[in-house]
C-alpha cells in the first residue's frame, strides 16, 4: 500500500475548509483541524484526520449540533460546568480550556467538566493547551460502551482516556502522559485495519468474551492492566460525568452514529505551578529529572528511558519537517470528502514516501 508525506499545514487548512463547508464558523472549523492535524503530527493517528469523515457524518445528520451556544450552567471561582448540547467535542474543549487557564491564573487552580458531548479527540492535546507554559494540565473523557469489567461478557464503560502534561523546562517542552484505559484504542485497530496490517491479539474480545483479531467480530476492548485500567476509568467516570451531572458510561451513545450525540462528559484540570513554587525552579528540576532518567542503565539492546511524550515530540518534529505520513485509502477518502464539499484535496497525492 501506498503512503503520501503531507505538509501538515496544508492539511490543517484544507480541514478547516471542509469543515467550514460543512456549516462552522472560522474559528470552530480551526479548532476541529488544530485538533485532528496535532494528533497525525504526534502519529497518534487513531485520533487524526482519520476522524474527518465521522465528524463530518455526525454534523451532516445531526448528531453533532451546530447551534449549540455551549453554555456555562454552574461556575465558581474555581469551577465550571459546560453544557455542550450536543456540540462538537472540539469546540467544547476549546471554550473549557479557556475558562480552565483564565480561572487558575486568578485562584491557582481550576476544573472545568462537560456534559452532553461528542468525541473530544486525543486527550494530550487538551492537556498541552491547558498546561501552557506554566500550568500543569490534565483531561480527561468518557467514551461509548467499550469495555467491561474484568471477566464480563458485557460492555459497562466506555475505555475512558485521561491526559497529564507540563513544559519540563524548554529542553523538554511536551512531557505528556495520554492513554486509554482499554489497552489500545479501537482507533488504533481502526488505523492498522486501515493500513491493510495485523490486529495484534491481547486488544479485542468477541461476544462470548474471547480473545479475537477480527476488527468485525470485536465486541468489546480489553481493559489496560486488567482489574487496574478499569478501576482508571471508572475514575474518569467520576471527574467526568459525576462532576458534570451528565449521561452514565451504560447509557452513552455509540460514537458512530451518525444521528444523535454520544453525549460523552470530559474533565479539564489546570494548576498554575507558581501557586506552589518558583516557576523557573520547578521547571529546571523538571530539566535535571529528565536528565538523569535518559542516564540510567539498560539491558543490553534497548534504547534509553524515554519520558512519557518524548517519542511523540519527536514525531511531531520529523511530520513538520518531511510532512505528515497517510495511507493511499485513507487519502483517496479524503479527496472523495473534499470533491463532495467542494474543496480540492488533489495536494494529497503529490508526494509518495517509504515512510510507515
Amino acid at each position: 500500500m501506498k503512503n503520501y508525506a503531507v505538509d501538515a499545514e496544508k492539511l490543517e487548512n484544507f480541514t478547516q475548509r471542509l469543515f467550514r463547508t460543512a456549516g462552522l464558523s472560522d474559528a470552530d472549523a480551526s479548532a476541529v483541524a488544530e485538533l485532528l492535524v496535532h494528533a497525525d503530527l504526534r502519529n497518534v493517528r487513531s485520533h487524526g484526520v482519520l476522524r474527518v469523515a465521522p465528524y463530518l457524518d455526525k454534523i451532516e445528520h445531526g448528531g453533532a449540533s451546530l447551534r449549540s451556544t455551549y453554555p456555562v450552567v454552574h461556575e465558581t471561582p474555581v469551577s465550571a460546568v459546560i453544557d455542550a448540547e450536543g456540540g462538537l467535542g472540539a469546540v467544547a474543549g476549546t471554550k473549557a480550556v479557556k475558562i480552565a487557564r483564565e480561572k487558575a491564573q486568578k485562584a491557582g487552580m481550576a476544573l472545568v467538566a462537560v456534559r452532553n458531548g461528542n468525541h473530544f479527540g486525543m486527550a494530550g492535546h487538551w492537556a498541552m493547551k491547558l498546561a501552557g507554559e506554566d500550568c500543569i494540565g490534565f483531561a480527561c473523557s468518557t467514551t461509548d460502551l467499550t469495555m467491561g469489567a474484568p471477566g464480563s461478557r458485557e460492555p459497562f464503560l466506555g475505555n475512558n482516556p485521561f491526559a497529564f502534561a507540563v513544559k519540563a523546562g524548554d529542553k523538554y517542552p511536551e512531557f505528556c502522559v495520554d492513554m486509554a484505559t482499554s489497552t489500545v484504542a479501537m482507533g488504533k485497530c481502526k488505523d492498522l485495519a486501515k493500513r491493510g496490517k495485523a490486529i495484534p491479539s491481547g486488544w479485542m474480545l468477541d461476544k462470548d468474551g474471547n480473545d479475537t483479531t477480527d476488527l468485525s467480530k470485536c465486541y468489546m476492548m480489553t481493559t489496560m492492566a486488567g482489574h487496574k485500567g478499569f478501576g482508571i476509568a471508572l475514575v474518569v467516570e467520576l471527574f467526568s460525568t459525576f462532576l458534570a451531572g451528565g449521561v452514565l458510561s451504560p447509557d452513552i451513545n455509540n460514537q458512530d452514529l451518525p444521528d444523535v450525540p454520544e453525549l460523552s462528559s470530559q474533565a479539564f484540570g489546570c494548576i498554575r505551578i507558581s501557586a506552589f513554587r518558583d516557576l523557573t525552579e520547578f521547571q529546571k528540576s523538571a530539566e535535571e529529572y529528565i536528565d538523569r532518567l535518559h542516564k540510567l542503565p539498560m539491558r543490553e539492546g534497548m534504547p534509553a528511558a524515554r519520558y512519557p511524550g518524548e517519542i511523540e515530540y519527536g514525531n511531531k518534529q520529523i511530520n513538520r519537517r518531511e510532512g505528515v505520513v497517510l495511507p493511499e485509502t485513507l487519502v483517496r477518502d479524503l479527496i472523495e470528502i473534499g470533491a463532495k464539499h467542494g474543496v480540492d484535496g488533489s495536494f494529497l497525492k503529490q508526494r509518495e514516501t517509504d515512510r510507515q
